[in-house]
């Protein structure tokens, strides 16, 4: 089988890809990404370039499964055109090539609360491109939607630091579905799905660890 992998280089995309390598079923993992990793392995090939340029992209996706974990931040992007561009425009695009593929398998990381009406730019972005994924009837998508996501980043968050303390210390007082879900968890979720034969389903924060190790 072969996968290929949008977010290689981020929190949930170094877990799947673990997963993807670990995984003897998996033979070819192709990586699209700005930078590239340098993983010494067979199975690995790397395609570098800019992402939000039609240039970098092939006239189709063609693997057996494609994952795509890639996302920003208000921080790292404060233009909402660009912020955009990402959230939606990438994983619409790789759904898009998908389809001319034929590609079997899909999912994408989206978002707790993602809704294409929402006030809320970041969680409308998310809706919508949900809504975009699912108008091209692909075979399988899935869409994963994470409350914070927990896990060891290489970049410092401020605001996710505090949450994360106020999430670990008071986790006995907050409701299940907004609970903080690990990127190992999302991974693994999103790996096991590949494996499997459902249709489109979302995924909903409290229900990804129980994905992970259930379809596992």
């Amino acid at each position: 089988m072969k996968a290929i992998l949008l977010g290689s280089t981020g929190l949930v995309g170094h877990f799947l890809l673990t997963e993807l390598l670990n995984d003897s079923d998996y033979t070819e993992i192709e990586l699209y990404s700005r930078r590239l990793l340098g993983i010494q392995s067979p199975k690995v090939k790397e395609r570098l370039g800019d992402l939000l340029s039609d240039d970098f992209w092939p006239e189709r996706l063609q693997a057996d499964a494609v994952f795509v974990c890639i996302g920003t931040t208000k921080a790292k992007t404060s233009n909402t055109e660009t912020y955009h561009a990402i959230d939606f425009g990438i994983p619409v695009k790789a759904a898009e090539l998908a389809k001319k593929g034929n590609v079997k398998h899909f999912s994408v990381v989206s978002s707790l609360g993602a809704d294409a009406k929402s006030k809320t730019f970041y969680l409308k972005t998310k809706g919508e491109m949900e809504e975009a994924i699912r108008n091209l009837n692909l075979k399988q998508s899935y869409f994963l939607r994470p409350s914070m996501i927990m896990g060891p980043r290489t970049e410092k968050r401020l605001g996710e630091s505090i949450g994360k303390l106020i999430i670990n210390g008071l986790s006995f007082l907050i409701p299940e579905k907004y609970k903080g879900v690990e990127a190992a968890d999302i991974a693994k979720a999103m790996w096991a799905l590949s494996k499997g034969q459902k249709a489109e389903t979302i995924i909903e924060s409290k229900d990804i660890k129980k994905v992970a190790d259930y379809e596992a």
